[in-house]
């Protein structure tokens, strides 16, 4: 049976329990709260006064048989001591020491490496080594150990990779270059045993093609090729083709150029001394020139259908008449050419004319067998232009000519006959108002002529009929306003002061014929001027002036 007072004590001792595991609660999150706030800084603290740091290069390329320098620096932090610095190699059965630098006791290098490794500026800040004459087997893993009192070891890996630097050349293709042969390879670059692969193309101006072709070695280097592919043709010769090689092993492009020799048969012209051969003409000569490649070796002069006439000689290229030039000494003429790649052939043909005539401008025909050698037998043709065919082609010209001179001509005398009627057409002035005006001073007129009337009224000649009667005047008086003629009366006064208005038709001799009569004038000085046409008056005496 449980009582009061035991109950009392339980509910104490609780409540002390519970008291107690609040206050160690409480103790604890305090003792949290500090290390959160204090334990950075003290780490902090801790990684300043115990700190070292090693940097080496992450990657070191080197030209194949150059040094390689491996740089290690060393960064001591405060209150630690450098003990030592040293290089190892990694390889697969594990890490093999190169080179120890201690403060205290000195340098030590490895027989394997005592002849070709040797520290820069040893020291307790720099551990950089210096690898010489690299070689394929020294490809690898390196590391930088720093052994620092108290902290301990600290180390860094650089990766050492081998440059192998190309061996550039270029090749001719395999075959000769002939002009007109099908497409093939020119010319080739290589550039062998590079690491890494080159870079390698051709520069060129032709309308070729790049050929690549990349082969591995055993060492692990790469050889590159490039073939370049084109159609040979004759107007390449001396033509550069240009190799170009890139690779980081070489401080610039690797440029090599590549003439081109291109081969071709012979390209003959024949050469006259005058255009225009005729009988008695002395020191003729024909002269036989050539373009190939390779130069030629052979000149032959040969006439066509015909021996060579007597007196004729061949001089190097040349064919030389040692006589005066006759009429049998026409003829065609051939001159052969022969180099390695073939013979070709130029014929001219020459006719000799008289001193007298105008010939024809000297007419020449080729004659061309490509690809032949000279041992392969030769079979000419070729087309001749005859004397009369020529003579006939000029006369046309001459036809033409002639026509075309002759019709300018006759333009040219046309026009000469429509200026001279056009000139003659405007010299027939019969003045202007000006010139009817003008009287002129007196010494240039003439004397005024007194007017004698043709015919009078006894003249045997004189038509009665026409006669004016004294009736016709009775007649007109009656009527009180008097008419003399038509559209005139009295009292004009045109008709006062000018001559008869009245045409009278009169006959001249015994032949009757009808005329009609001048104007009479009563006044000499009335009928001096004469009217025209566009109403202006000029007079008599500087009308016949």
């Amino acid at each position: 049976m449980v009582t009061q007072g035991s109950v009392q004590k339980r509910s104490l001792a609780e409540s002390e329990i519970m008291a107690r595991g609040q206050r160690f609660f409480d103790l604890n999150l305090s003792v949290s709260l500090e290390l959160s706030v204090h334990l950075p800084l003290l780490l902090f603290l801790l990684t300043g006064v115990y700190s070292n740091e090693v940097v080496v290069p992450e990657h070191v390329q080197v030209v194949l048989g150059k040094n390689a320098t491996l740089s290690c620096k060393v960064d001591v932090g405060a209150n630690l001591t450098l003990t030592q610095s040293s290089w190892e190699r990694s390889l697969p059965m594990g890490s093999v020491t190169v080179a120890v630098f201690n403060p205290h006791f000195g340098i030590s290098i490895s027989e394997e490496y005592i002849n070709r490794v040797h520290f820069v500026n040893p020291s307790v800040e720099d551990a950089s080594i210096v690898l010489e004459g690299v070689g394929f087997a020294d490809i690898g893993s390196y590391i930088c150990k720093v052994v620092t009192f108290p902290l301990g070891n600290s180390q860094a890996s650089a990766v050492v990779d081998i440059m192998v630097e190309p061996k550039v050349y270029v090749l001719a293709g395999s075959v000769p270059l002939v002009d007109g042969n099908v497409e093939g390879v020119v010319a080739t670059c290589m550039a062998e045993r590079a690491r890494p692969p080159a870079d390698v193309f051709w520069e060129a101006e032709l309308d070729g093609r790049s050929e690549q072709i990349m082969q591995a070695e055993a060492d692990g280097t790469t050889s590159t090729q490039v073939n370049y592919i084109w159609a040979p043709s004759s107007h390449a010769l001396n033509h550069a083709l240009t190799c170009v090689v890139h690779h980081p092993a070489l401080a610039m492009d690797l440029r090599i150029p590549y003439v081109l020799n291109i081969q071709f048969p012979p390209d003959v012209m024949v050469v006259g001394q005058n255009d225009v051969w005729y009988v008695g003409q002395e020191n003729a000569k024909l002269d036989c020139r050539a373009n190939a490649n390779p130069p030629p070796h052979h000149f032959f002069w040969t006439r066509l259908n015909m021996p060579m006439p007597a007196g004729v000689k061949t001089i190097n290229s040349s064919l030389v008449f040692t006589h005066p030039l006759q009429k049998n000494d026409s003829g065609t003429y051939r001159c052969e050419v022969q180099n390695e790649v073939g013979l070709h052939s130029q014929e001219v043909h020459i006719w000799i004319h008289d001193p007298q005539s105008t010939p024809s401008a000297l007419t020449t025909t080729s004659g061309i067998i490509p690809g032949l050698s000279s041992s392969s037998p030769t079979h000419f043709r070729a087309r001749f232009t005859s004397p009369t065919l020529a003579s006939l082609h000029d006369g046309t010209m001459g036809t033409v000519v002639g026509s075309a001179v002759g019709g300018i001509l006759v333009l040219v005398f046309l026009l000469c006959i429509v200026l001279l009627w056009y000139i003659r057409q405007h010299r027939t002035f019969r003045g202007d108002y000006y010139t009817k005006q003008y009287i002129g001073p007196s010494y240039m007129q003439k004397e005024s002529l007194e007017l004698q009337d043709t015919f009078r009224d006894d003249s045997p000649n004189y038509n009665e009929d026409l006669k004016h009667t004294p009736d016709d005047d009775d007649d007109d008086d009656d009527d009180g306003d008097t008419q003399i003629y038509h559209s005139y009366t009295k009292n004009n006064n045109d008709w006062d002061n000018c001559c008869t208005k009245n045409s009278n038709i009169s006959t001249i001799g015994n032949n009757s014929t009808p005329y009609l009569q001048e104007k009479r004038c009563d006044v000499a000085t009335d009928c001096e001027y004469v009217s025209h046409k566009d109403g202006s008056v000029i007079s008599r005496r500087e009308w016949y002036v």
